[in-house]
């Protein structure tokens, strides 16, 4: 489980997010819920939290002030705000996520998700940290996980033959002929997945790189994968293909 703490000084909007998480997010723990700065300070020292949702314009001290005084502790913040104005210092301080308020479910379980997997994938100990570098376990299929309108579903991405751009849609395609539509961009998906296992070819194509079966040269060229499916190749990816299948 992830130990969580959510900081914000406006109860209501404090508990609808930890109700959000508590339906949606079953790897989330919530150990406190502070709404104020000093508060959530020592609730940090207190807890040691894997992760904190932080509000940052908050009476007397900002979520600013709450890294600085608790920056001896490793975490991960997504800041939750109805400020725009924040994400350029958000970024600078290295923050997780950046969600604005009125958060949306989607967005949130999406921030999650991937907090999920770098969390998954972090050795707990040494004998932890020497299993991972075994060429059997590096091999292993790594679960992502999909945000959909009920919750979430896990897919072995070594499954994914490839993934097609439809609007602010994505059309991820298995190896088991199932297609399954997300309302997630390519983009997203692109962050998500294994460079070194996949490879984005075209602005609406990202493919396995396991999966190619043959690469028929051209201005770009094109590609031909497991399922038959003929991938064109713009020259803008190509370089980047040609290196990775070298």
């Amino acid at each position: 489980m992830i130990k969580t703490i959510i900081v914000d000084d406006e109860k209501k909007g404090a508990e609808v997010l930890r109700l959000m998480l508590e339906n949606h997010c079953r790897n989330i723990n919530v150990v406190a819920v502070e709404h104020s700065a000093m508060k959530a300070i020592d609730a940090i020292n207190t807890h040691k939290p894997d992760l904190v949702f932080l509000d940052i314009e908050m009476p007397k001290a900002t979520g600013f002030d709450v890294i600085e005084a608790t920056k001896s502790h490793e975490y991960k913040i997504i800041f939750t705000t109805a400020y725009e104005q924040y994400a350029i210092k958000a970024v600078k301080v290295n923050a997780f996520d950046y969600l604005l308020k009125p958060i949306d479910i989607e967005e949130l379980i999406s921030a999650v998700s991937k907090f999920e997997i770098q969390f998954n994938a972090k050795p707990t100990s040494q004998s932890e940290d020497k299993i991972s570098q075994s060429p059997l376990v590096n091999n292993k299929a790594k679960k992502i996980s999909i945000p959909t309108q009920e919750g979430l579903i896990f897919v072995d991405s070594s499954e994914i033959i490839r993934l097609e751009a439809e609007s602010n849609y994505t059309q991820l395609y298995l190896k088991n002929k199932k297609k399954i539509t997300v309302s997630k961009t390519l983009k997203y998906f692109e962050d998500l997945l294994n460079k070194n296992e996949f490879c984005r070819v075209h602005n609406a194509h990202i493919i396995n790189l396991s999966e190619i079966d043959k690469y028929i040269r051209g201005d770009g060229g094109i590609v031909v994968l497991s399922d038959s499916a003929n991938i064109p190749v713009s020259r803008t990816y190509k370089a980047d293909l040609i290196d990775k299948l070298m």
